[in-house]
């Protein structure tokens, strides 16, 4: 056999092996990465409707909190308080006035055609006498504010005075522009003045069939609005504005409504209430990024809504909005009644119409923020990002979904995609392989990696070379200089993991990590902490009967007892000083229940004294002082360093422990205020009143044992 014979034999089954293998490998490889790719298209349109979930999320609660504000601001203005002042005196006045035969049969009338538009959206009563207003003074007001006033219906509130003469009118003329500029400037549907006493509605910006009514005794005293009045006439915050969710309102023809108000009050007096009628329409322009669903990445079928507590939706359907024939027909289709799919189109929204009872709801009303695959309200299904919202008196949970069908789109574009890349990474090895089947280049192939993997850090691997050539002698070569370096690399983490945890035996970890991270200068403020600094009483006696050595094995264990019991009470150790313990609560982890926290933990110390004296037979005691307040703290020198605590919260509560009376707790005024419904306490008289300037309390359970 010739030298030219057996190259090409060699390089011929070295080219089907590359052939093969490159062919299997593109396979598993591509396989690998349509699966990962399907994963990945997945994960991206989860995380596109998390995303789009949380804007709206944001934005949302964003509104509420912002009407919440605004309403609070109007709770406070005095006009308001002098408008509902003079509108109750204007219509106490009314109700000695007297309707006429005529009056009182075109109101009969306004209220005959109310009842009708009113039957087609709500399941009532064809009845209007059942809803006419039953009192003089709304009869009165009605009559002139809307069955007379001279302008259409939905702009009734354009009228300033009745000109009747009256007191109310009066007080209407002085307060309507004023109202109603308030009303639309900020958006909401309709202002009231309720006099919270007796349930009347003295004043409304827009004049609905509300208008004068009452809502202890009239006839929307069922409704949202008339259960939010009760809820304020009780309210003790009366400085926090409240929500109620929304009901089907009756005045304003059965469309849906939900409220906030707040209680006004003048001096110490209140006056009355303040309530606003939310805007539906500003809702669904936020969740519907006003109708631009595919420029908030939602694509042909993605929406956002809202769903309250009851499984109904609390803002429109996007479905509704782009084919109202369509959804309502198709919601007929899937067996929703005929009678609710009519008040749906009559009234205009899906808002109380459209029930969500999804699995997506029912895991957000219960708290969970999750992505999944469900079924939505149309029994599609969808890829569904939901969560609940943070809104006062308000549980409702917001969804972001998109159709399955529409989601699976690009990775079934992928799919086709990838075997296309198949069939010409199959057809390119064939040719390639041809003329990089090559020997020589293997060897210098995986030294090249092998440097490169050591560039990045990689020690742990090995060049995998037998040849017995320069190539095999380089490549031992190569490993043993990368076993010495792991080694060394091995030395140095473990002299790290030493020192870091020398430095964690004098500084909080918090702050060893911001050494480490190079930060200087570290000082902090930490306004509202609580301390504990704790005297071991009768140390220095038991050193010169037992010794020194046996003595510090003894404090040793006492102090990792003490240790044990902060790390439960989730208190903070600042350091030990010979025989003084000194700790704090809500530093590094802020917490509301700090002085709590840190009094259990006094309590327990005591208790583990007195076990720790029973079982090693000696006589310790403690002097424990607690306090509350501002400190600083931080590192304190430069090459030999300490971290410390320093102000006057530090230096009183050590004088606090400098109170030698053996195993009582003493506490200042402010631990005190913050514990005297929960612990037992007596006012202490200190023997040496000028040391301290202010008040010390003493813990008045002493059951604990001592010996």
């Amino acid at each position: 056999m010739s030298i030219s014979s057996s190259f090409l034999s060699i390089r011929s089954r070295l080219m089907l092996m590359l052939i093969l293998v490159s062919a299997i490998s593109a396979m598993v490889l591509i396989y690998i990465g349509y699966v990962n790719g399907k994963e990945a298209i997945s994960e991206s349109i989860f995380n596109q409707l998390t995303s789009v979930k949380a804007s709206k999320k944001y934005q949302i609660e964003s509104y509420f909190h912002e009407i919440e504000n605004i309403t609070e601001v109007l709770g406070e203005n005095e006009m308001i308080a002098q408008a509902i002042e003079d509108f109750k005196v204007g219509f106490r006045k009314i109700g000695t006035s007297q309707l006429d035969a005529d009056c009182s049969q075109q109101l009969s009338a306004h209220y005959d055609d109310f009842v009708d538009k009113v039957s087609q959206n709500m399941d009532i009563k064809n009845n209007s006498e059942m809803y006419y207003p039953n009192t003089v003074e709304a009869c009165y007001l009605q009559f002139q504010y809307i069955v007379e006033n001279p302008n259409p219906a939905g702009e009734k509130h354009l009228l300033q005075d009745a000109n009747d003469g009256s007191e109310y009118s009066s007080a209407h003329q002085k307060y309507h522009q004023y109202l109603t500029d308030v009303t639309t400037k900020f958006g909401f549907y309709d202002l009231f003045l309720i006099d919270l006493e007796l349930g009347d509605i003295v004043y409304t910006a827009y004049k609905e069939t509300d208008f004068a009514t009452n809502l202890y005794t009239g006839p929307y005293k069922e409704s949202n609005l008339a259960e939010l009045v009760r809820q304020l006439r009780f309210n003790r915050d009366i400085e926090k504005a409240s929500f109620i969710d929304f009901d089907n309102y009756r005045p304003s023809y059965g469309a849906p409504a939900a409220f906030v108000g707040i209680p006004i009050t003048k001096g110490a007096e209140t006056v009355g209430a303040l309530v606003l009628q939310m805007p539906v329409d500003e809702i669904n322009k936020i969740m519907t990024g006003d109708n631009n669903w595919k420029r908030d990445g939602l694509g042909d079928s993605g929406e956002t809504y809202l769903v309250g507590e009851d499984f109904l939706m609390r803002s429109i359907s996007r479905f509704y909005l782009q084919d109202t024939s369509g959804y309502t027909n198709a919601l007929v289709d899937l067996g929703i009644e005929k009678e609710e799919v009519d008040k749906m189109y009559h009234v205009g929204t899906t808002i109380l119409h459209q029930r969500v009872k999804t699995d997506g709801v029912r895991e957000a009303l219960a708290g969970k923020n999750e992505t999944k695959i469900i079924e939505d309200y149309r029994y599609t299904p969808v890829l569904s990002s939901y969560a609940p919202l943070q809104i006062n008196n308000l549980n409702w949970v917001i969804l972001s979904e998109i159709d399955q069908a529409e989601a699976n789109i690009p990775i079934d574009k992928f799919q086709k995609k990838v075997f296309i890349a198949l069939c010409i990474i199959i057809l390119l090895v064939t040719f390639l392989a041809m003329f990089l089947a090559s020997r020589f280049v293997r060897p210098i192939e995986k030294l090249s990696e092998g440097v490169r993997r050591l560039s990045d850090g990689d020690y742990s691997q090995e060049i995998d070379i037998l040849s017995k050539d320069e190539f095999g002698e380089l490549a031992s070569s190569f490993n043993e200089m990368t076993h010495n370096i792991e080694k060394q690399q091995d030395v140095i983490a473990k002299q790290s993991q030493e020192n870091e945890k020398l430095l964690l035996n004098f500084i909080p970890k918090q702050i060893a990590n911001r050494l480490q991270k190079g930060e200087k200068n570290i000082a902090d403020t930490y306004p509202n902490v609580s301390l504990i600094a704790i005297d071991i009483a009768g140390f220095s006696k038991l050193t010169s009967k037992i010794g020194p050595t046996e003595s510090v094995n003894l404090l040793n264990h006492l102090v990792e007892t003490f240790d044990n019991a902060a790390e439960k009470h989730h208190v903070e150790k600042i350091r030990t000083v010979g025989d003084t313990y000194f700790a704090a609560c809500g530093m590094f982890y802020p917490r509301l229940d700090h002085a709590k926290k840190i009094f259990e933990f006094a309590l327990e110390v005591r208790q583990l004294t007195a076990q720790f004296n029973v079982n090693y037979n000696i006589q310790l005691a403690l002097h424990i002082g607690l306090h509350s307040g501002e400190v600083i703290a931080g590192i304190v020198g430069n090459e030999k360093f300490n971290y410390d605590l320093w102000g006057q919260t530090v230096n009183d509560v050590f004088s606090l422990k400098d109170i030698e009376e053996d195993n009582q707790i003493f506490v200042s005024t402010e631990v005190y205020q913050k514990l005297q419904e929960q612990f037992e306490f007596e006012k202490y008289t200190l023997k040496n009143s000028s040391k301290h300037t202010f008040e010390v309390w003493k813990y008045a359970d002493q059951r604990i044992k001592t010996s």
